[in-house]
């Protein structure tokens, strides 16, 4: 008898328990109330959990009239401030809610909130992987481009880390074959509200360029000029250290020291497009004229199960290449098709 009370105890007690784990409350513009638990809200999408689904739902923020969650949130603001608290539901006040925090109460606008993250939420919840593949064929002279590409990301509470790799290859008959390969690692860490520090390693291999291998290794300070639930821009300011080796029949290599200059633009609230633009300088410190520079852009349409398709065009320069007669320029533009998982 005893052994059958504890037993039903217990399991009462971890009733209770889940209860009160999942109970988040969604207020929706349609009068809908949603039970269940937030894991995330950011680039103005909520992620919520619930016992009687077996997948994540996802709401559009701006359909969300109003939130009530008593645990522990990491709630960022436009300004750029970080609130560690829960959220109150003021439903006199549409769209209005009240960040709890240990200290004090602080009323907001919901579009005034550009990320939320839980604290209890697992390492694999903080992960995202995206992997796409293109490939494309022209009958005359038998041209075929393949094409590449994977990016894990992961957003901690004070760091963000990121790695990418991109592989494009063409091949034609009569002609050498083509190979470019760039990847690289990224870390950033969120100070000063909308100022984070930078730092990161860049790798790119260039056939036609006769590029063998170019390392950057570069670090600074950042800036978000932007951030809200459409879009974000930033901008930022830094060292780095390049060391390049070229082949050919005169092999060469050379380190050197260069400025970085950094913008980044994201727009996420296109419906299901998003587009992205990232362009990166390095003049040369050692070789005072010297400038690179590197442009990369995307148009991404996300489809059903996580899908996408997405049109990318990455453009290389460089003023002064070390190698004589080596093209200044250097293009790719690729259609491909990927699959993320958030």
């Amino acid at each position: 008898m005893l052994n059958k009370k504890c037993i039903i105890s217990l399991l009462l007690i971890f009733s209770f328990i889940q209860v009160i784990a999942q109970n988040d409350k969604i207020y929706t513009s349609n009068g809908d109330v949603l039970v269940g638990e937030i894991k995330s809200m950011k680039r103005g999408v909520l992620v919520y959990d619930t016992d009687y689904a077996d997948s994540e739902f996802q709401v559009d923020w701006e359909e969300i009239e109003g939130i009530e969650c008593t645990r522990l949130l990491m709630i960022y603001t436009v300004d750029g401030k970080k609130y560690n608290g829960g959220l109150n539901f003021l439903p006199d006040e549409p769209r209005k809610v009240t960040i709890q925090t240990l200290d004090e109460n602080i009323s907001v606008n919901l579009d005034q909130i550009v990320e939320i993250n839980s604290l209890e939420q697992r390492f694999i919840d903080r992960i995202i992987i995206s992997i796409d593949a293109g490939l494309s064929y022209t009958k005359a002279n038998n041209v075929r481009q393949t094409s590449a590409s994977a990016k894990v990301s992961y957003r901690g509470i004070k760091w963000n880390v990121s790695a990418q790799f991109n592989n494009v290859g063409t091949t034609q008959d009569g002609v050498d074959p083509i190979k470019r390969t760039d990847g690289g690692v990224t870390l950033v860490r969120d100070i000063w509200g909308t100022g984070m520090i930078l730092a990161g390693a860049e790798f790119l291999s260039n056939s036609e360029q006769m590029l063998d291998l170019r390392s950057t290794f570069r670090g600074g300070l950042g800036l978000y000029l932007i951030r809200n639930n459409h879009m974000y821009m930033q901008s930022g300011l830094g060292l780095a250290f390049s060391q390049e080796k070229y082949g050919g029949d005169n092999p060469t290599s050379q380190g050197s020291f260069e400025g970085l200059g950094l913008f980044d633009f994201n727009a996420y609230d296109l419906g299901d497009l998003s587009f992205q633009f990232k362009l990166t300088t390095y003049p040369s410190l050692s070789d005072w004229g010297r400038w690179r520079i590197d442009m990369d852009t995307s148009l991404k349409y996300d489809l059903p199960l996580d899908f996408y398709v997405k049109l990318s065009y990455v453009h290389n320069f460089d003023s002064d290449p070390l190698v004589a007669g080596v093209a200044k320029n250097d293009f790719v533009f690729k259609t491909s098709l990927g699959w993320e998982w958030d």
